[in-house]
């Protein structure tokens, strides 16, 4: 009996068939369909089985069950050897059909996103439980690392994108930047592909990278999804309203500091994440040109605004 067989049984269920999704993952993960013989039902499942080194979100899972469990369908955590997880299948992610959807209906999407990721963040924090989320020069160096590479095998790729990630890490003295917001639970990696729409719910997927921070961490890594100078606009508005609905109300310099800074942050990181899943064979030539022109010029952008706001 394989031990996929002897976990479902634990949890009295018939393992009735599994299927590897195959992509740019932290591990294995299986689409699976079970039987749950008390009530003669068959079910689908998600049965995620983690990388050596990635396996961080066992522990958030079991350590802050009960914060996690409102925004999350997981439905059982193995410790032991392997570690795995089981979830519900919510279906396709919210990026599936996102960029087809009016740009009324974007709003509304993004828009019950953020009111989700408000009512995490303004649950009870927990320091005791997780790390603190701290800017650093990991997303530039790799970021920096991922353009050479590029530029030294596409003639197409343009200099000067290295040039502007390394100016506005120089000049704005990004690394070093403390955050002004108070420290609320963040997920971490909000972006379309781990966000789901299931039973008139968003669900979040993927809690590896989890950790007290600003509640703008979240929100500007969200925003690396949206390619539109209308729903740019939109979230940062939309969001703080959904702050003070729920009793917060943060200054404008806390909240447009920490917005301007995270925001070139994450930028830079899904740039770096978009070059790479280019090499996997993930994005065309077309597309990925597409996707580092807009983020750079919105690293551009921002850095223009920092210096307005800081003159």
């Amino acid at each position: 009996m394989s031990h996929v067989v002897r976990r479902f049984k634990e949890l009295n269920l018939k393992l009735l068939s599994k299927k590897e999704i195959v992509g740019a993952h932290a591990g294995k993960i299986y689409k699976v369909e079970a039987l749950c013989e008390s009530e003669n039902a068959r079910l689908r499942y998600i049965y995620k089985e983690f990388a050596h080194g990635r396996n961080k979100e066992v522990e958030i899972h079991m350590d802050l069950a009960d914060r996690v469990k409102p925004f999350s369908r997981v439905v059982n955590v193995w410790d032991g050897p392997p570690q795995a997880m089981l979830m519900w299948d919510l279906g396709s992610p919210v990026k599936e059909g996102f960029y087809a959807l009016s740009a009324e209906e974007k709003k509304v999407m993004i828009g019950d996103v953020l009111t989700r990721l408000a009512l995490l963040h303004n649950m009870s924090p927990s320091q005791d439980k997780l790390p603190v989320h701290r800017i650093s020069s990991e997303w530039r160096d790799w970021c920096l690392d991922q353009l050479r590479r590029l530029s030294s095998r596409k003639s197409w790729a343009l200099p000067g994108w290295e040039k502007t990630i390394r100016e506005a890490y120089e000049q704005l003295n990004i690394p070093y930047y403390q955050t002004k917001c108070p420290a609320v639970i963040t997920h971490g990696d909000p972006h379309l592909e781990n966000v789901f729409y299931k039973d008139d719910e968003i669900w979040f997927i993927d809690w590896e990278w989890a950790a007290m921070g600003s509640p703008l961490r979240d929100v500007t890594i969200l925003m690396q999804d949206l390619y539109d100078n209308d729903l740019v606009s939109f979230v940062p508005a939309f969001y703080r309203e959904c702050l003070r609905e729920r009793g917060i109300d943060l200054t404008d310099d806390d909240f447009w500091s920490d917005w301007n800074y995270l925001y070139i942050d994450h930028l830079t990181m899904m740039l770096a994440w978009e070059v790479e899943k280019y090499f996997q064979g993930y994005a065309s030539d077309e597309r990925i040109q597409k996707i580092i022109d807009w983020k750079i010029g919105e690293v551009e952008r921002v850095k223009e605004n920092i210096a307005v706001r800081e003159s």
